[in-house]
């Protein structure tokens, strides 16, 4: 009796286009990280209701600005080796669940301790449903479209956070800024209800699995166009990374460089992103703006990035990882010259800061998807989360940095120049890994950085 045919399991997915469940999976998965968007960035515009209502000082607001960032770091440290045990799916829907409780219970707090304290639990729920949505995505994804998929993904973020301004704004005049939160953890409990009917699992996650064999064949059969033979075996041509899950493994001697280098990149990347995501309201009321300029503005910010975060998939795609990540940063990096000296009107402060989202938070969107084309199924959840993780220590530097600054009485115009030194730091790491891709050690997912095509797009650089 013959032995039952065998097939590599990405080989397979790469040899087919886009499909309906898989566009299901992308639309989904980016659902889940809108929600994210909204609630990350509600604080920064309840903000200013908080101070009345309250009666805190600029200063004051360190805690509400950075307690849900704590929150952020603990949920993708933890959500990702879980995602990698568990599964994508399970743990995407109970952090749904999670962090919308939590974020209807922070309506109820009258301090601001009680308040930031639920934050943190909030951001933890966040923290573990981000790495585990976009890691599901590219494990959907043919190799030639990893890339654009995983950064159309991301644009639910951006979109988010635009939404989040204009939520909170007519949650606050309508009701109240309680009304605003309630509002934002509800939503994620009736979407959990959508994601539990319609997700499916990763059929990566389901091909570690021996006794989930048959699930894994009915997905495939649903996922592809062509037929699979009853009885196929699919397997993962990537790198063994030793028995069990482990978060040491992201520090083992084949991926030590990659892991250092991304991590820096994006703790630095982050940094930049979440002092200007924090604190540019407050900045430029500081200098004489409406209200209401400095919320079209922050969302010229966010729709900046939305765009941006569509073509830099497809940029990723075309001309490589790292060289499309060092060039966005360095981009953003001239954007940040220009709004310190150009003159502090609506319109030109305006154009520049959306050209700044264009580059600036793509740039921070490249280093989840270097993270998931460097590191294999068995470890791929815990590397994105723990990358994202380990970068919400440069979130939450900047968000404290802002309150420092501003403390400081430095005006917007200092702050971004200050704002050029982890921008020199991301590009440089990004450089260092892109050097390190193209040396005689690297594996067929470095040679992608000169051309997409390969189909075992899982090996580590």
């Amino acid at each position: 009796m013959s032995a039952p045919p065998s097939t590599d399991l990405q080989r397979l997915i790469d040899r087919h286009g886009v499909g309906r469940l898989q566009r299901r999976v992308l639309l989904l998965c980016a659902g889940v990280l809108l929600l994210d968007g909204i609630d990350i960035a509600m604080v920064s515009y309840l903000a200013p209701s908080l101070m009345a209502d309250w009666g805190l000082s600029k200063a004051q607001l360190g805690p509400v600005v950075t307690s849900g960032l704590v929150g952020l770091a603990l949920g993708s440290l933890v959500g990702g080796p879980l995602a990698d045990r568990l599964g994508r799916r399970r743990i995407i829907i109970a952090s749904l669940v999670f962090f919308g409780l939590m974020c209807a219970a922070t309506a109820l707090t009258t301090d601001i301790w009680w308040f930031s304290i639920l934050r943190v639990l909030t951001g933890f729920g966040l923290g573990a449903a981000m790495p585990s949505s976009t890691t599901l995505v590219s494990e959907y994804a043919p190799s030639r479209r990893r890339g654009v998929m995983m950064a159309i993904a991301y644009c639910g973020v951006t979109l988010g956070a635009a939404l989040a301004g204009y939520l909170t704004s007519a949650m606050v005049q309508i009701a109240s800024w309680h009304w605003a939160l309630i509002v934002g953890g509800v939503l994620p409990l009736a979407y959990a209800v959508v994601v539990h009917r319609w997700l499916p699992e990763s059929p990566k996650f389901l091909a570690r699995r021996a006794d989930r064999a048959d699930e894994l064949a009915v997905l495939v059969n649903r996922m592809l166009p062509e037929p699979v033979p009853a009885g196929t075996r699919f397997t993962l041509d990537e790198p063994s990374t030793g028995a069990g899950v482990s978060v040491g493994g992201l520090l083992a001697s084949r991926f030590r460089l990659g892991t250092a280098t991304i991590w820096l990149g994006f703790v630095a990347a982050f940094f930049i992103i979440y002092l200007v995501n924090s604190w540019l309201p407050i900045l430029l009321t500081d200098v004489g703006f409406s209200l209401t300029a400095t919320a079209t503005i922050g969302v010229l910010l966010q729709l900046g990035a939305t765009i941006g975060n569509f073509g830099i998939g497809w940029l990723m795609d075309r001309f490589g990882l790292h060289r499309t990540a060092a060039v966005g940063m360095a981009c953003a990096a001239v954007m940040l010259v220009l709004i310190a000296v150009a003159p502090p009107t609506m319109v030109v402060v305006g154009v520049l800061i959306f050209l700044l989202g264009v580059f600036l938070h793509p740039a921070g969107t490249g280093f989840p998807i270097l993270s998931a084309a460097f590191y294999p199924t068995a470890i791929r959840a815990t590397g994105t989360s723990w990358a994202t993780g380990i970068a919400r220590i440069g979130a939450i530097g900047g968000a404290a940095a802002g309150t420092l600054l501003v403390a400081l009485g430095l005006q917007y115009q200092q702050v971004f120049l200050v704002l050029l030194v982890p921008a020199a730091v991301t590009i440089s790491a990004v450089v260092l890994k892109g050097r390190a891709a193209r040396t005689p050690k690297a594996t067929s997912d470095d040679t992608r950085d000169r051309r997409p095509e390969p189909l075992t797009a899982d090996e580590p650089v």
